[in-house]
């Protein structure tokens, strides 16, 4: 599947990698994405139970992303307090009001993603902005997303309507991208 947004390609994500996102931004970004990754055990459990799935894998899949919560908050709080953080409840919206089939496509451009943007990021975190790895667990966790990323994949093929399935991928890699716009420094 090629998504024509593509994370590591958006200019926020490029300047973090260069080392070149202010402390302030990170912290904003870190603080704003909560909302986000808070949403993701539930975006998953409202899947799964549209599309009629319980399953060992299903239920695990909800605990993995309801532990993300806890790494992700982990390394934010090596940061300053940021004094704004814009919220990203649209893209939440947005997505819940998607059908089940499109739903999953917003998900699945999201997490096929997290393996190479969770090495990007981690690594830039370590080289440019001084953080331990002991700290980035969040992001280890998403270099071995396969698992989620392949059941995605097996419920896209067997139990979802294709085009709307596709329609929320392409949808969901212009939410998740353009989520950055605010995040960019002049």
């Amino acid at each position: 599947m090629d998504l024509k947004y593509k994370l590591l390609d958006h200019p926020f994500y490029q300047s973090w990698s260069e080392g070149k996102v202010s402390i302030p931004k990170l912290s904003e970004y870190g603080q704003s994405y909560v909302e986000l990754i808070t949403f993701m055990p539930d975006l998953w459990r409202s899947i799964i139970t549209d599309l009629n799935i319980k399953n060992e894998t299903s239920e695990r899949i909800i605990e993995d992303e309801t532990r993300h919560i806890s790494l992700w908050t982990k390394w934010i709080e090596k940061l300053p307090k940021a004094e704004n953080s814009p919220s990203l409840k649209y893209i939440i919206d947005e997505i819940s009001l998607l059908s089940p089939s499109a739903r999953l496509g917003a998900l699945q451009s999201f997490e096929m993603q997290q393996p190479e943007v969770a090495k990007t990021k981690k690594e830039g975190l370590i080289k440019h902005y001084g953080f331990d790895p002991a700290d980035l667990e969040y992001f280890d966790e998403h270099l071995n997303e396969i698992h989620h990323i392949n059941f995605g994949l097996n419920l896209a093929n067997t139990v979802c309507d294709k085009k709307e399935f596709e329609f929320g991928l392409n949808k969901g890699s212009e939410l998740f991208y353009h989520s950055l716009d605010v995040f960019v420094e002049a």
